[in-house]
């Protein structure tokens, strides 16, 4: 009796089927459907592959088995063993998400989409099922999604935080292009892989101001150390002084700010100015460097702070009224 291998019931989100017979006859009907292919696999070895239509198992439809059974006798008896792998040739989405971190060890968190389909059907299912025993889509799914997450990981730590997170696009193609020719060599084409977004640490995201602005690296420590300082001091009047060390410190809510900033080689042009003494200050700065006046446009000139000792005075003082400062 003519048996019937095939895979009927193929959704549109499933990538592979392993057929549950083992053993096939000789004269039995292989049914592709459009858009599949059938691979013939004999102890972890692929040799033939159907493309779509109806096929009847004989010498001359599937000569790789045949030749490799006419080395044992009696190889045209039937039954003999032999898996059969269905695969679609449609293109897949798949989405990614993860932690790494940069060649500064700066922490991220990424996710993403990618298009993916098979490209040598005989490659993938050598690579897949034969070397790797996978068989089901939810198995694939699985290696593949890791494997596009380990990939990432190990190729934005190539990069600097500054690479990473000034280009999203760039950031895809870099990935995309190293990962690409990894994902070729188990007969899987990368049609695209786009990142979705790419985060870091607020502290990181200071720094990365800093170093668009042209602030160096040293500075930067410098200015890291400062709010370290600052966070340990006592609120009051000490704690103003803490406030005026920091104040060239970017704070979160002013990433914004900092994108639009015109870019100009210089760290000048990153500045604004205090319009109570004219000091140049940090665009995320709450209290003036030089004055202490406050830069929220509803504070402005309001009062003026000693530097010396961190007391109140009228903003027209021009001498400390604690300590006799000049102010």
């Amino acid at each position: 009796m003519v048996e019937v291998i095939e895979w009927a019931t193929g959704r549109g989100d499933e990538i592979m089927f392993r057929h549950p017979r083992d053993t096939l006859n000789w004269g039995d009907q292989c049914n592709v459907m459009p858009n599949q292919v059938a691979v013939f696999i004999k102890d972890s070895v692929v040799y033939d592959v159907l493309k779509s239509g109806r096929t009847f198992i004989k010498t001359k439809n599937i000569p790789l088995i045949t030749t490799f059974l006419s080395r044992i006798v009696g190889f045209d008896k039937s039954p003999f063993n032999c898996q059969v792998i269905f695969l679609s040739m449609s293109d897949f989405q798949g989405k990614f998400g993860g932690r790494s971190q940069t060649q500064e060890l700066a922490p991220l968190q990424f996710f993403g989409d990618f298009y993916y389909k098979i490209d040598d059907p005989q490659k993938f299912a050598f690579e897949i099922a034969g070397n790797r025993d996978i068989y089901s889509t939810s198995d694939f799914n699985e290696f593949f999604r890791t494997f596009i997450v380990e990939s990432v990981m190990s190729k934005l730590s190539e990069k600097s935080i500054t690479d990473v997170m000034s280009n999203l696009g760039k950031t895809s193609d870099f990935v995309e292009n190293e990962v690409k020719a990894e994902l070729l060599e188990m007969g899987v084409k990368l049609k695209n892989l786009k990142f979705g977004g790419i985060d870091t640490t607020p502290e990181y995201r200071d720094r990365l101001f800093w170093m668009r602005s042209g602030v160096d690296a040293q500075q930067i420590q410098q200015y890291s150390g400062m709010a370290q300082v600052a966070e340990a001091l006592p609120e009051g009047g000490s704690g103003l002084t803490g406030a005026v060390m920091v104040n060239n410190l970017f704070s979160r809510s002013e990433i914004k700010k900092a994108d639009k900033i015109e870019k100009k080689g210089e760290v000048e042009s990153a500045f604004i100015t205090c319009n109570q003494c004219k000091k140049k200050i940090s665009p995320a700065a709450r209290f003036c460097g030089g004055c202490g006046d406050p830069t929220d446009d509803e504070k402005k000139g309001s009062v003026r702070f000693c530097t010396e000792c961190g007391a109140k005075n009228a903003p027209d003082a021009k001498f400390c009224g604690n300590c006799g400062n000049k102010t």
